[in-house]
């Protein structure tokens, strides 16, 4: 009786996660058939198999000199972006997780209130922080990495302090036994041993950063342009063309799909790090 029990649950469980599976890939499946089919194919039959495949919109996202610039325009500030946020966010929680002095719980607190604020709302701040009166970096790429490093800063502290919290303290006490300074131990071992929960962040903090609209739409000038902005620009006045958007979006998704694929025990690591003690 409890086999037969356990049978049917474990049946429906599957069957459950099958049909969330399918809803969640349509939507891709979708996407990649209609970059590689005519727009009135995709206008006449937008349900069915492309009647002839090309790949035609393929070339013309390509030859897209906008498109091009943009995308090395977006890995340039994402890469920047996460580095400094990552060595910061790594110090900081190392800190909060190791060490004891005054104010630190408040300080912790202080940071993590950064979540609870809504990004956006510090547009106009950061638009006459960053424009002609001030800082003078509106324009250019570099307005968009302090404000992509600062936001990501909370979360990435929040995960980061939780791994350093399970690390034995065993090991780090052995460490500084054997004569390693705190920058020693937290470089040679604390860094080591939270590498899951490092490729968690990273990957969170790239992928938010890669596919961010509002802030490079407002502080970007004319000829800088990320990947989101580059996108938009294939929508015209009066018309959408679908099947060139949908060929930019498939190009701009191989390589996440791909970082998800190879990193997703890693993230699954990360996340839970700390959980458990």
């Amino acid at each position: 009786m409890n086999t037969k029990k356990l049978s049917a649950a474990f049946v429906i469980r599957h069957l459950l996660l099958a049909v969330f599976l399918l809803l969640t890939l349509y939507p891709l499946f979708w996407l990649s058939l209609c970059a590689f089919r005519s727009e009135g194919d995709a206008l006449q039959r937008p349900l069915g198999l492309p009647a002839q495949w090309t790949l035609a919109n393929l070339r013309e996202v390509l030859h897209s000199g906008n498109f091009a610039q943009a995308y090395l325009n977006s890995l340039l500030v994402c890469v920047v972006a996460v580095l400094i946020c990552i060595t910061c966010a790594t110090m900081a929680a190392y800190a909060f997780a190791r060490f004891n002095f005054r104010g630190k719980n408040w300080l912790y607190m202080l940071f993590l209130l950064g979540l609870m604020i809504p990004v956006h709302v510090t547009l106009i701040p950061l638009n006459q922080l960053l424009g002609a009166d001030m800082l003078r970096l509106k324009g250019g790429l570099a307005a968009l990495i302090g404000p992509y490093a600062g936001f990501g800063l909370p979360v990435s502290i929040l995960i980061l302090r939780r791994a350093f919290e399970a690390l034995p303290a065993e090991l780090l006490d052995a460490a500084a036994l054997d004569g390693c300074s705190n920058l020693q131990v937290f470089w040679h071992v604390g860094l080591p041993l939270a590498k899951p929960a490092l490729n968690t962040v990273l990957i969170f903090n790239f992928l938010t950063m890669w596919n961010e609209y509002a802030f490079a739409l407002t502080l970007l000038g004319p000829g800088r342009q990320t990947v989101p902005l580059a996108i938009s620009e294939f929508k015209g006045e009066f018309d959408l063309r679908i099947t060139v958007v949908c060929a930019a979006l498939l190009l701009v998704m191989i390589p996440l799909i791909c970082v998800y694929a190879c990193a997703q025990k890693q993230i699954i690591r990360g996340l839970t790090a700390g959980a458990i003690k």
